[in-house]
């Protein structure tokens, strides 16, 4: 039987949209109070992201929605309700531990930002959530950030330093004036370096490259052609012998900041172990191509 990549696709991508939507709710409630602006981003958010309507268990939480548009504090009234269809989603086919959990801290923090006011009970809260899902201590961002929330930790409270700091950290995956909306573009222009991309000279000619993620430029097999044509080795699987790991970035929902994938975090990972895998945006390694 052929498999459907569209649909696996598709699939893949609906649950990764849910689970960014799941941890927006659990963003909104962190310091117990929903404010007029945390719901107009929530709306901004399904403008964004029209196909969200069509996430499993989501259909319940619009209709929430649409009536909190008339007054938040419906929303609030409603807080249970909402937890049970959250609860719902966890417990759905479509939600895997770990994987989802990754995304919900994305939303997680775009709820927390969205009002663009972080009160103490907010940063706590955060703070209590990293400290409470302490498995996903390899993922980039996690740590990230619980190294900024470290003077909560020791201190218990919250400093306007550690606010800040905080709000430093959020600019990097969210837009801060802009609803929260992810910072989807997967970027390491000369005005914005991102520090987990490599900058330096590339070289393809017998180097083993991998790609993760969709291109709009050219399927797998294109790209295979491609590098082979310049002299490269091609590899779909990473493994510790790969020279360039390149992060393809067709623009969707999915490429969120923390959604970069398995390979990108495993990359990470094995860098600081001491492999030599340099990590290349799309972009980058066709401006190599190029040249």
């Amino acid at each position: 039987m052929d498999l459907d990549l569209g649909r696996v696709n598709y699939n893949s991508n609906q649950s990764k949209l849910g689970n960014l939507f799941l941890g927006f709710f659990e963003g909104l409630f962190l310091d117990g109070r929903v404010r007029l602006q945390e719901i107009e981003a929530l709306i901004k958010w399904v403008e964004q992201y029209p196909e969200a309507v069509n996430v499993p268990h989501f259909e319940p939480l619009y209709r929430v929605l649409l009536k909190a548009t008339e007054d938040p504090e419906f929303l609030l009234a409603r807080h249970q309700e909402v937890q049970t269809h959250l609860t719902t989603f966890k417990n759905s086919k479509y939600f895997k531990e770990h994987t989802s959990d990754v995304q919900r801290l994305h939303g997680v923090l775009a709820g927390l930002a969205c009002d663009s006011d972080y009160s103490d009970d907010e940063v706590l809260a955060l703070n209590a959530w990293l400290e409470n899902h302490n498995y996903l201590k390899d993922d980039p961002i996690y740590k990230e950030l619980l190294i900024t929330l470290n003077h909560v930790r020791v201190l218990n409270r919250v400093s306007s330093d550690t606010k800040e700091v905080l709000r430093l950290t959020l600019s990097k995956y969210i837009q801060l004036n802009n609803f929260g909306l992810p910072q989807i573009a997967v970027s390491s222009s000369q005005e914005n370096k991102n520090p987990d991309f490599y900058h330096g000279n590339v070289e393809i000619l017998g180097k083993v490259i991998c790609l993760t993620g969709a291109s709009h430029r050219y399927t797998k097999a294109e790209w295979k052609d491609l590098i082979e044509s310049k002299g490269g080795l091609f590899k779909d699987d990473l493994t510790k012998t790969v020279d360039y790991l390149v992060i393809c970035n067709k623009g969707n929902s999915s490429w969120a900041h923390m959604s970069y994938g398995r390979k990108f975090e495993q990359a990470l990972k094995w860098q600081k172990d001491g492999a030599e895998i340099k990590i290349l945006t799309e972009d980058d390694f066709v401006n190599v191509l190029g040249e």
